[in-house]
């Protein structure tokens, strides 16, 4: 389990750099396929997702083979969440940090016969109760079994005995919600140097990362700590699986039965193209506040490729985008136009021919404010523009581009290196001016792949200027900053960009 949003004030371990090398390198996997603007179609250049080798867990200890994923897996696609089937998976842990990706997430794994736990990665600085209860929140009307808190982040100059204090706050505001059973996750790493071993928690069922390889729970009288007598779960391995570059790999005693039986069996031939996909996703209506976009339907029987056409909103007509064709039904991308209105489509193909496209699902991308499609959006393409000859003058040329937008009121300015600008050392130092009162600052990067960015980290800092060391070379970086005031982060700036040699 990995939290990557915090960089624990600069105490980067070994982990923390792996982790975010496989999160960045599997999510420039799944935009490979992105493409520019335009209507034409592009290629299936993409691998159906590949299953890992099938692994049964631990059933000698009546544990099964369970990945945990978190807000940097992004929204799960239906073919991902089969693929996680094929490889052997049975269980799925999700992490709470954002409430839209928690909810998908769960969601998918439900709908595809998993069982499924959450966790809260706890903040030693904020309300525990708090964040339990927010976790609680985000999770509601789904059948997790247990809800995971998640201790691993480093305390600063906590003592043990403060640290021990805050985890019975934090446990027992979970018992308080009375309806699931609560638990621990941590390392012995954490628990000893920290939590000075203290065994006040060995009645509270623990998860715990030891990242041997070994898939047995009867490891466990050679790895103990904290007086727990022994465990219900172990996380063995972090590594990609299924398109999910930073999926966790753990073997668990699952404690809820799964509440959807999902028929695997493939229907005859016949002799048809495919039926129109359904289950788009983000559904029609949606508000997307993420730095990219995933675009997504559920699978159709036989089908071996599908299109995904995306359209822009231009103000008075839907305008063609992209359209990407693949074979596993979702797009990763992040769309050139913030604050505006986008829909897609989907269709399928099988070994008679293309089927009908779905209908159309619309999300704001932002915050979108100008005029509106005077419908909801169309259960069929827009017509491309097609060429005509005219013997009339051509037409006037486009006006020119309006100028930058101002930064949002209360978002730090004046960030620097902007303007694409090439760096050449092995560091990057990211500045801006903040606003007055300021007392943190949060700094969030993409790395470029295809024609789109991905998520690459987000830094907190004390101050507006903050030193990384970028692990990809040879590509774009784009990145933008808020501060924090009286507790409270204000408004995101607006994106600088920058590249790396």
């Amino acid at each position: 389990m990995r939290e990557h949003k915090r960089d624990k004030r600069d105490k980067r371990d070994k982990r923390d750099k792996r982790d975010r090398v496989i999160a960045v390198a599997t999510a420039m996997v799944l935009a490979a396929c992105t493409a520019g603007s335009g209507n034409e179609d592009v290629a299936a250049l993409d691998a159906p997702l590949t299953p890992a080798p099938e692994f049964a867990g631990d059933p000698a200890n009546g544990a099964v083979f369970a990945a945990d994923v978190s807000v940097w897996e992004t929204p799960l696609a239906q073919s991902q969440m089969d693929c996680f089937w094929a490889s052997g998976v049975r269980h799925v842990i999700v992490g709470t940090q954002e409430e839209d990706i928690t909810r998908e997430q769960l969601g998918m794994a439900v709908s595809r016969g998993m069982t499924v736990d959450a966790y809260v990665y706890l903040y030693w600085t904020t309300d525990l109760a708090a964040q339990v209860n927010e976790a609680f929140k985000r999770v509601s009307g789904f059948p997790i079994g247990r809800m995971w808190l998640d201790i691993e982040q480093a305390p600063g100059k906590l003592g043990s005995t403060k640290v021990a204090a805050l985890i019975g706050q934090a446990v027992a505001a979970c018992t308080a919600q009375g309806s699931v059973t609560c638990g621990i996750y941590t390392g012995s790493g954490f628990w000893k140097t920290y939590a000075a071993d203290t065994n006040a928690f060995d009645a509270v069922p623990l998860w715990y990362a030891h990242y041997d390889g070994r898939t047995s729970l009867s490891d466990w009288p050679s790895e103990s700590f904290g007086g727990w007598t022994k465990p219900v779960g172990k996380q063995f391995a972090t590594k990609p699986l299924c398109g999910a570059g930073g999926a966790d790999w753990d073997v668990m005693q699952v404690s809820a039965l799964p509440t959807v039986t999902v028929d695997r069996s493939v229907p005859p031939d016949d002799g048809m193209p495919p039926a129109a996909p359904v289950g788009l996703y983000p559904t029609d209506g949606s508000v997307v506040q993420l730095g990219y976009a995933k675009v997504m339907s559920g699978l159709v029987p036989g089908a071996t490729s599908y299109q995904l056409g995306v359209e822009s909103w231009s103000g008075s007509a839907w305008v063609p985008y992209t359209t990407w064709t693949n074979p596993d039904a979702f797009e990763l991308f992040s769309p050139f136009t913030s604050n505006a209105l986008y829909h897609f489509h989907v269709r399928a193909q099988n070994a008679h021919g293309w089927g009908p496209w779905s209908t159309w699902s619309a999300f704001d991308y932002g915050t979108y404010t100008g005029p509106l499609p005077a419908a909801a959006s169309p259960s069929a393409p827009s017509p491309s523009p097609s060429p005509t000859t005219s013997s009339s003058s051509p037409p006037p040329p486009p006006p020119p581009p309006p100028p930058p937008p101002a930064q949002p009121p209360g978002a730090p300015g004046a960030l620097a290196p902007d303007g694409g600008v090439l760096l050449t050392a092995p560091n990057v130092t990211l500045s801006c001016t903040g606003p007055a009162g300021a007392t943190e600052y949060e700094f969030a990067i993409e790395s470029q792949s295809g024609s789109g960015y991905v998520p690459y980290y987000t830094y907190d800092a004390p101050s507006a200027s903050k030193t990384f060391y970028p692990a990809i070379h040879g590509v774009g970086y784009r990145w933008r900053v808020r501060a924090q005031i009286g507790g409270t982060f204000g408004a995101w700036s607006n994106y600088a960009t920058f590249q790396v040699q």
